[in-house]
């Protein structure tokens, strides 16, 4: 199994660009899993309210996504890289330390074979609510993102914003891991 993940914040494309891969490799056993929304199942709370419970909840959804079989490719709309974020973003805000999530969710990081970052560009946001504080909450998750992957110096690949190249160089990662091999790409 080959477990890809995209990580952003809202309204970089991350949804679309997984549904444009999928599309266009109908051929391969490619399961989605979008974090988002398991959000909305949570029963602590989340996003601008986040608590370290929270998270530590999302770490074991993804732990036991992880853990399933059956397909070639996992294929993740948000990552433990989000997760982290969000993780952080709760430690600053309560003051509580999160040193024992932060280390669960490295674990799990360790997981992926590949994390793509969504950065924002000028063109952001993609079809993003006119709610200015929305926008501003993104930006915000944005710099999480950004503060844990230097913070924790994860290997992550930078995704350009263009759909297209984003598309080649998912098809590139896709070729060169054992899958792609496997399938002669």
């Amino acid at each position: 199994m080959f477990r890809v993940g995209l990580s952003g914040t809202n309204w970089t494309g991350k949804t679309e660009t997984i549904r444009r891969f999928a599309k266009s490799y109908p051929e391969l056993s490619v399961k989605t899993f979008s974090l988002s929304s398991l959000v909305a199942q949570s029963p602590f709370p989340m996003m601008e309210e986040q608590t370290l419970e929270g998270s530590r909840w999302m770490i074991e959804q993804v732990r036991a996504i992880c853990q399933e079989d059956g397909a070639e490719i996992q294929l993740f709309d948000r990552t433990p890289v989000d997760i982290l974020a969000f993780t952080l973003y709760a430690e600053n805000r309560t003051g509580i330390d999160s040193t024992c999530a932060i280390e669960n969710i490295l674990e799990i990081v360790r997981c992926f074979d590949i994390i793509f970052y969504l950065p924002v560009s000028n063109e952001w946001p993609l079809n993003s609510p006119s709610n200015q504080h929305s926008i501003e909450f993104a930006r915000k998750m944005d710099s999480y993102i950004q503060m844990a992957i230097n913070r924790f110096n994860l290997d992550i690949v930078s995704l350009p914003w263009s759909f297209d190249e984003r598309q080649w160089l998912l098809c590139k990662y896709l070729s060169e891991s054992p899958i792609g091999r496997k399938g002669g790409r």
